[in-house]
């Protein structure tokens, strides 16, 4: 009886261990092999054209986000997200801009502009909002409401640090003129995969290794 028992549990730990190794691995392999020298897990280059006044991605209602817990790793954030971003348009600057959704729709609101809808691989699906207003949009540059931005000619970046709240991410001409066309990648960085996936590792390794030798003392 004793013994039965001895391999239950041996079985019971095996079965237990291997989705541990799995997703332990899974998370590992993302960390070292798909990630940048930053860190971050980026798409490929999207060549996005809109036939209006900027490219809107959110609204991002975030809430109740956990505490990272006290650790002898410095893990930093919970999530970075970067849009990286250039005008195909050489001659004319790039605003990339996080602002909260309401403030942004009113600055908005007068004239026709893309929103992503959804995204794959290397594709970004749009829909429009096909506003019309007499009145010139002023440039992104002179508002003051903008959390985060960064503007310029060449390749611009932009890093946001995940945060509670409701927020949208636009990219426009820095003189907001009509038309709009650029290459974009947007990327993601998680600190925690990476100890997360060595602490699942370890754990389906113990748990598979102390599995094993119950069974084996079993049979």
């Amino acid at each position: 009886m004793f013994r039965l028992l001895l391999g239950i549990i041996g079985l019971t730990g095996i079965l237990i261990a291997l989705p541990l190794l799995f997703a332990g691995g899974s998370l590992f392999w993302v960390d070292t092999a798909l990630t940048d020298t930053n860190g971050f897990v980026n798409s490929t280059v999207m060549e996005i054209e809109v036939d209006g006044f900027a490219l809107v991605a959110g609204p991002a209602e975030i809430e109740d986000l956990p505490k990272i817990p006290d650790s002898p790793i410095a893990l930093g954030e919970i999530a970075t997200l970067r849009i990286q971003a250039e005008n195909l348009d050489e001659d004319k600057g790039l605003f990339i801009g996080i602002a909260p959704t309401e403030i942004l729709d009113d600055y908005l609101g007068g004239v026709p502009y893309a929103v992503v809808d959804d995204t794959d691989e290397d594709e970004m699906f749009l829909s429009y909002r096909m506003n019309s207003s007499d009145e010139p949009l002023p440039p992104p540059g002179e508002q003051e409401f903008w959390t985060s931005s960064t503007a310029g000619i060449g390749l611009q970046q932009l890093e946001w640090e995940l945060e509670e709240g409701d927020v949208s991410f636009v990219i426009m001409n820095e003189d907001a003129t009509d038309g709009l066309a650029i290459e974009a990648v947007v990327g993601v960085r998680v600190p925690l995969i990476g100890p997360v996936g060595v602490g699942l590792l370890i754990g389906g390794g113990v748990t598979l290794a102390v599995g094993t030798i119950l069974l084996a003392l079993a049979l």
